[in-house]
């Protein structure tokens, strides 16, 4: 006889994301923005992975090893690809995540 295996919902909407973290020198630029990490993170959304990523630059013992860049903070940009190979940019701000036009990257 075989069992089957029960799934959550959350399980089966998680999906891998490519996301790029982009930081200035300093925290106050607004320009020169620069790629600090590139990689994959599991999420349901894009507001899940932007929560990811804010905790795994902010919390020590989640940092990934060779990362050099600082911890997160307000100005910073995240670029997310999604499995329809679309790119999205988020900028944290002071209320939080919002979404920006690509041309505050380059």
């Amino acid at each position: 006889m075989l069992k089957s295996k029960r799934l959550s919902w959350s399980a089966l909407r998680k999906k891998d994301y490519e996301i790029a973290l982009f930081q200035t020198e300093h925290p106050t630029e607004r320009k020169g923005y620069r790629m600090v990490y590139r990689g994959i993170i599991n999420g349901e959304n894009h507001s899940d992975v932007v929560s990811k990523v804010f905790k795994m630059f902010n919390i020590k013992d989640l940092i990934p090893k060779n990362y050099q860049g600082r911890t997160v903070m307000s100005g910073d940009i995240i670029m997310i690809v999604d499995h329809y190979e679309r790119k999205r940019y988020y900028r944290l701000q002071s209320g939080g995540w919002a979404e920006v036009n690509r041309l505050h990257v380059c």
